[in-house]
């Protein structure tokens, strides 16, 4: 009888056991939270003809780009516009919110613009859905520009930023350029610049459960 319950205290223990490794090597299973979403940034292709039509609109700079995945329903996209200045840890110009709640992207289209006239910086926003535009002054003195635009691929998730594309300006005659990278980290050169324009990317919480 003794055996009997011993055998038994020993199935019931490499019971447990079995049962917490399963745990630990299935943590979206009950008991664990479920994974986030993310989503998949590409450069977007332009056509011959779709480049001419680009260049007819007169933007100075501009990065398209393609956004594939699925946002949950508690999330939205959220584009902003960036300017810092001086290493003032910069400030929001513009932002738009797009796919609030279970949006899928399927190669959707969007696009950040800037457009320099006189001593204006002018802003657009672009997606499937329409686009945003707001504007900024800048400084007088700046002499020369560096531009570094999106041209490969991430994919990124709630909590994370992505800095798609830069445009530092200086009163010097000279200035270096640095890439974006991995495009989740904004470099120093560019936080810490005279005057820089940085357009940007993240997944928020939908601002319906705010309101």
């Amino acid at each position: 009888m003794k055996q009997v319950i011993m055998l038994i205290g020993v199935l019931l223990l490499l019971a447990a056991c079995t049962n917490e490794v399963n745990n630990e090597m299935n943590p979206n299973e009950e008991g664990s939270s479920k994974s986030d979403s993310s989503l998949t940034i590409k450069e977007a292709k332009l056509t011959e003809r779709e480049q001419s039509i680009v260049n007819q609109v007169g933007i100075d700079y501009k990065t398209f780009f393609m956004i594939d995945g699925e946002l949950a329903e508690d999330e939205t996209l959220v584009s902003s516009i960036i300017v810092y200045q001086d290493g003032d840890g910069g400030k929001e110009q513009l932002t738009s919110y797009d796919g609030m709640g279970e949006e899928v992207y399927d190669k959707a289209l969007h696009s950040f613009q800037l457009h320099m006239q006189e001593d204006i910086a002018f802003f657009t926003i672009g997606s499937p859905s329409g686009y945003s535009k707001g504007s900024t002054e800048m400084p007088k003195d700046l002499q020369g520009y560096i531009f570094d635009g999106f041209d490969g691929e991430v994919t990124f998730k709630k909590g994370e930023t992505v800095y798609l594309s830069y445009l530092k300006g200086s009163s010097e005659n000279q200035m270096s350029s640095v890439n974006l990278g991995d495009y989740k980290t904004l470099p120093d050169s560019v936080k810490d610049a005279e005057y820089a324009v940085v357009a940007q990317l993240s997944i928020q919480d939908d601002m319906k459960d705010k309101e």
